[in-house]
């Protein structure tokens, strides 16, 4: 039976398979190996013992990252991780690998040039998913307060803003760019649809000494008609609201990332405002 690494517990006393990729590799002593296998739900431990002579030299000669699928009887075990483990009578290599070059303490400069590889991280892997959640919390909260979603075209031939530098491109012998704001399309859209939102890239030329310059970053822009300043506010505050506090069920992701319990929940409008001249 193959299971993801949080359903141990609902298989205690069962044979079963688990597929992932190593987390952790550790041999206690000359007699035991315990092998820590991830997945996109988490991480569960298993542990071969030195007896099984075939099973010890593979599990031996396992990196960090080495894709693998274990099967084993799943047994108690407090000290596990989630409180249960596999014992492994069996593992089904997918590929070795080489030994992994991410190590404690490394820089962030280093961490960025391999990205690809920190992205597998525990905590990169929570960022991704309440990535995910923020935006179907994004939605979810417009949808529920009547907007449609839109889909505006990504290459322009005019920009939206003045401001900002554009990507040129040529359009099959014309000019044209990347958009720096669906603004424009959303404004022709609530003549039709009162409240509308589209979530999508913007691109801006803007040079920088930095790659962390957004020259293209994601976009949330939602127009809406017959509404006035203080209305436009009061959707922004209710929205960042509604998507903290709905990030709260997301509780060991969060713990992951040491973010306090209730610290989420505690934001709430109205937020503090002052006027645009005394800002300036």
């Amino acid at each position: 039976m193959l299971i993801k690494t949080t359903e141990l517990s609902k298989h205690e006393g069962k044979k079963v398979s688990l597929r992932g990729w190593v987390y952790r590799h550790r041999k206690l002593g000359e007699n035991k190996i315990f092998i820590v296998i991830r997945d996109a739900e988490g991480i569960a431990q298993g542990i071969v013992k030195r007896e099984e002579e075939r099973l010890w030299r593979i599990a031996e000669n396992l990196y960090i990252e080495s894709s693998v699928v274990v099967r084993g009887e799943v047994r108690k075990d407090s000290r596990a991780p989630g409180g249960y483990e596999i014992k492994i009578e069996e593992i089904e290599p997918i590929s070795i690998g080489e030994p992994f070059p991410i190590q404690k303490d490394l820089s962030e400069e280093f961490l960025l040039d391999i990205r690809h590889l920190w992205l597998r991280s525990r905590k990169m892997q929570a960022i991704m998913k309440l990535r995910h959640h923020i935006i179907n919390y994004l939605r979810e909260y417009l949808d529920k307060h009547g907007f449609y979603s839109f889909s505006p075209p990504m290459i322009t031939t005019a920009g939206a803003e003045g401001g900002s530098e554009m990507f040129e491109l040529n359009y099959f012998g014309k000019k044209a760019y990347l958009t720096q704001s669906s603004q424009l399309y959303a404004e022709v859209m609530i003549f039709s649809l009162e409240k509308v939102y589209c979530l999508a890239p913007s691109f801006r030329a803007e040079k920088s000494r930095t790659r962390k310059h957004l020259t293209e970053f994601w976009h949330l822009e939602a127009e809406m008609a017959f509404y006035n300043q203080e209305k436009n506010m009061e959707l922004q505050e209710n929205l960042i609201s509604y998507v903290a506090k709905e990030l709260e069920k997301h509780e060991e992701l969060l713990q992951i990332l040491s973010v306090e319990r209730g610290y989420l929940s505690s934001i709430t409008p109205p937020f503090p405002r002052i006027h645009y001249k005394k800002a300036v």
